[in-house]
């Protein structure tokens, strides 16, 4: 598990991030989010060792980030969000180069390019998503625990993203946190999300929690009226309509059903 208690840094008298505290199992998928300039990018650069925090802790299995700062990188998979690539390189000579360096099995590389559909072409050719694709196979290829991007999916076009997100969703055995702008791809795939404004932590928790009950409307006529029937509970809806069905007309169901994008910005306009 990955946990980080109280992380702050500090530019200065400027605290690009205050207090953040979050974890991340295995088989969890964590979104990060917030407005540019939250924070992100800062705590997920100390998150993979590229920045020293000012106070705070993080740890990957109880081992302190920083004290065992070799160890835990061999179990990180870190796409940052503007990746640089070796573009007279084709795509497999690319792989073998950074297969080299992980120490990792070159098997890996057949395996992440048939399953994020890369052709071995030279990277100059190569779509933005394509390439996205390819920095997302580099990060496989040691087979680590953590997955940690940087906005994976920003950008591209709406099949490459989708592609993304279900390879994302399909990783069960990584504990994964990606920090992301298109709040849907976050609701569809993330089983957590961490809200960040101005370096703090507006919610952290279960998405399904933070989007609150759907509520049920039933609109139906009795004595040439038309009445409504509203609940949260679904099983109280499907009573009411074995109820009033024999006297009543129903005339509309209709089911509000709150998006992460609604409460995320309820919660910044407070």
């Amino acid at each position: 598990m990955l946990i980080v208690e109280n992380l702050t840094k500090a530019y200065g008298d400027f605290l690009a991030v205050k207090g953040v505290s979050f974890s991340v199992d295995k088989g969890e998928i964590l979104g990060l989010i917030g407005e540019n300039g939250a924070g992100k990018s800062t705590t997920i650069k100390i998150l993979v060792g590229l920045l020293k925090p000012t106070s705070g802790t993080v740890e990957y299995d109880g081992l302190n980030l920083f004290e065992n700062l070799d160890t835990i990188r061999r179990r990180i998979g870190y796409v940052p969000e503007i990746d640089t690539l070796y573009e007279d390189m084709k795509a497999r000579e690319y792989l073998e180069f950074f297969a080299s360096l992980y120490n990792a099995n070159i098997k890996r590389i057949d395996y992440v390019m048939d399953i994020l559909k890369i052709p071995d072409k030279t990277i100059a050719e190569f779509s933005k998503g394509m390439k996205r694709k390819l920095s997302i196979a580099r990060s496989l290829l040691h087979n680590p625990d953590y997955l940690i991007y940087d906005e994976p999916i920003g950008g591209l076009d709406p099949t490459t993203a989708l592609f993304i997100a279900d390879f994302m969703k399909s990783l069960k055995d990584k504990a994964i946190l990606f920090s992301a702008h298109n709040l849907y791809y976050v609701e569809m795939i993330c089983s957590k999300v961490a809200i960040m404004k101005s370096g703090k932590i507006l919610y952290y928790g279960d998405v399904e929690e933070l989007k609150g009950m759907n509520t049920y409307k039933l609109y139906y006529k009795e004595d040439q009226t038309v009445k409504e029937f509203k609940t949260n509970d679904v099983e109280e809806l499907n009573e009411f309509i074995r109820e009033i069905a024999l006297k009543a007309k129903i005339v509309r169901i209709y089911m509000d059903v709150r998006r992460l994008e609604d409460v995320y910005f309820e919660l910044m306009k407070r």
